[in-house]
């Protein structure tokens, strides 16, 4: 992945404590082979939000703690394979992202800061709220106040999103010609009119860019694309959405599509298995392929779409490894720059606190 694509947010920041955060049964899973998942931390004290990797390969977490006391605090982790706390903006950060090691993005609900190596600067933000945030090129941007289709599905529901950029210290919204989802290089993935679409940025403007039309075999079909992952190298792209249908009384039933291959030569795949995803996630794997993570049943999961040497896509499925008996849900997902290296975060469903991280690649 080049300069130009998605960032990861992190920089090295001032550590306030020499806390190992590495607990629970993690040992035997961090020594996993390279080539797997592995659990690399599992604290039931935290719940984790966001993720990001620098250049160099240390993960960055955000999230929050409850303490001994009861109370919850916001929590900035760092490490590779154990983890320590780090000094935070001093709010609660949502989510991440970065243009280098020494130029981190924070966002928060009511401010955002940035790490300029030294300290955080933080300002109020005045905006919707932040779903999603890229640091691509000389461009930073954010995605607000998303909607998200209800995994049982809505009748009536309406896609929305706003997208900003910043411009010199202006948050300016910028128009789309497709409600946008999710981010890549100079692409922008999502829908228009209840059908997935696309969006690449010539510099000056988001323009409409012609994809195939979903399959349709059911009456009242929507469809949205969620996140693309774009080969910094080939430039070849996954994205990764959903079709979804009514299938009686208030009932939705769909399915997750996968849309691969290079501009102007995109084709579908159908996952019937892993059902409509409305939150799943994708970045590329540096290999030609993409990762996407989605929660199922209460169990965290993974594709793998991968290239052979034809270029012919194949899609491998698998779970995160988790604790036995316990229950997990993926909120995060970010790749180390030019590197197969990939960590996941996330925890227990709403409500209860299970904090794990994954990793892949290291």
């Amino acid at each position: 992945m080049g300069l130009f694509l998605r960032g990861t947010a992190a920089a090295v920041a001032l550590l306030v404590t020499t806390e190992l955060v590495s607990t629970g049964s993690v040992a035997a899973q961090a020594a996993a082979p390279a080539d797997q998942w592995s659990l690399v931390r599992d604290d039931r004290r935290d719940t984790y939000d966001a993720v990001t990797v620098t250049p160099g390969g240390a993960a960055w977490v955000a999230g929050t703690r409850r303490t001994g006391s009861g109370k919850t605090e916001s929590l900035l982790l760092k490490g590779r394979t154990t983890f320590k706390r780090v000094t935070g903006p001093g709010f609660r950060v949502k989510r991440l992202t970065s243009a280098s090691d020494t130029r981190v993005w924070a966002f928060g609900t009511s401010r955002y800061a940035r790490w300029d190596g030294k300290r955080w600067l933080v300002k109020p933000w005045r905006h919707g709220r932040i779903d999603q945030a890229y640091s691509i090129g000389a461009n930073l941007w954010v995605i607000e106040d998303s909607t998200t289709f209800p995994s049982a599905g809505k009748t009536g529901w309406k896609a929305r999103s706003t997208v900003r950029r910043l411009v010199g210290s202006t948050w300016r919204k910028v128009p789309t010609p497709i409600v946008v989802k999710g981010i890549d290089a100079k692409w922008a993935v999502g829908s228009a009119r209840g059908k997935a679409a696309m969006a690449r940025w010539d510099g000056k403007a988001w323009r409409t860019y012609a994809i195939p039309a979903v399959p349709s075999a059911h009456r009242g079909q929507i469809s949205e694309l969620t996140d693309v992952a774009v080969d910094g190298e080939t430039g070849r792209m996954v994205a990764v959405g959903w079709a979804a249908w009514p299938c009686g009384g208030a009932s939705f039933c769909g399915e997750t599509l996968l849309l691969t291959g290079y501009p102007n030569s995109f084709t579908y795949k159908v996952r019937t298995e892993a059902g409509f995803q409305p939150r799943a996630q994708a970045v590329p794997d540096h290999r030609g392929g993409a990762w996407v993570v989605y929660t199922k049943g209460g169990v965290g999961r993974f594709l793998h779409v991968r290239t052979d040497d034809s270029e012919s896509d194949y899609v491998e499925s698998g779970v995160l490894p988790a604790p036995a008996g316990r229950k997990t849900f993926v909120r995060d997902l970010a790749v180390q720059l030019e590197s197969r290296t990939v960590f996941a975060v996330g925890g227990a469903p709403s409500g209860r606190r299970d904090g794990l991280i994954w990793a892949y690649g290291r």
